[in-house]
């Protein structure tokens, strides 16, 4: 048997590998010697607000940080394509189909693996990155299953599409798993009206469309979003754990960080 492996496989294992196929997939399995990760040294805050345009924005007082910019594109068309695969399914019914709809079904199957393989990695680059570079993380409390429930939600169905697609409550728990291992600590810190209060003046936009931009209606401050949202939860963090911060003190230097499954992060 000859094969192309994803990732290099050691010439000499210690113990008996497996091989597993798994839908329609080969995988090896072989034990390897870990190696404990060397504690953060940094000790740099950050405030994350979860999104969708973005997945992470974050800001830690001089830097504003956009993490896994625009990968829910690529996520999305192939959701798209899936919708799409799964509606013709059932529109060719019949016996004269049936070998049709089972090469759609493997189709489909082998997308839903696409789209869960790109989720993983997204969580898992933005995560590694993090705690291998700030000491403490504030991250809003939300629960995606009721922002996105139909009888309540106030989200368009393709934004809520989106946030179940790209699973900001696992990617949570993630983020902790590797706190541990990196000696950091992820503070919950809960999201009332941080993204609709004005980062400079602290007036409550109410009426907040689905624009990108936060445009405040008092004082016409203007910026992104999901950065407005960051800056809040930075500000509510730091008042909640009886710190102190000065806005006007924060030197504003944007920048993107490209978490895509084409380019590697930073080191």
């Amino acid at each position: 048997m000859s094969f192309q492996a994803a990732e290099p496989i050691l010439e000499v294992m210690q113990h008996e590998p497996t091989l597993s196929l798994i839908n329609g997939q080969w995988f090896i399995c072989y034990a390897v010697d870990t190696i404990t990760p060397t504690p953060t040294q940094s000790d740099l805050v950050i405030a994350l607000d979860p999104g969708v345009r973005t997945f992470m924005t974050g800001f830690d007082g001089q830097n504003v940080l956009e993490l896994g910019r625009g990968d829910i594109g690529r996520i999305y068309r192939l959701a798209r394509h899936l919708d799409k695969l799964m509606s013709r399914i059932g529109l060719n019914k019949g016996g004269q189909f049936k070998q049709l709809r089972y090469r759609m079904r493997k189709a489909a199957s082998a997308i839903r693996i696409k789209i869960k393989n790109l989720v993983s990695e997204l969580h898992n680059k933005t995560a590694n990155y993090l705690v291998s570079k700030y000491k403490l993380i504030f991250l809003p409390t939300f629960e995606t299953q009721q922002m996105v429930n139909k009888g309540k939600r106030k989200l368009t169905t393709k934004t809520a599409r989106a946030m179940v697609t790209l699973s900001h409550y696992r990617f949570k728990q993630t983020l902790k798993h590797q706190a541990t291992k990196y000696g950091c600590v992820v503070v919950d810190v809960t999201e009332e009206y941080t993204s609709k209060t004005c980062s400079k003046c602290g007036h409550v936009h109410r009426k907040l469309s689905g624009s990108k931009t936060f445009k405040c209606p008092e004082c016409g401050h203007t910026l992104d979003r999901d950065l407005n949202g960051a800056f809040n939860i930075l500000l509510k963090a730091l008042r909640d754990t009886s710190m102190s911060g000065e806005l006007a003190a924060f030197q504003i230097m944007p920048y993107t960080v490209d978490l895509g499954t084409f380019l590697d992060l930073p080191g």
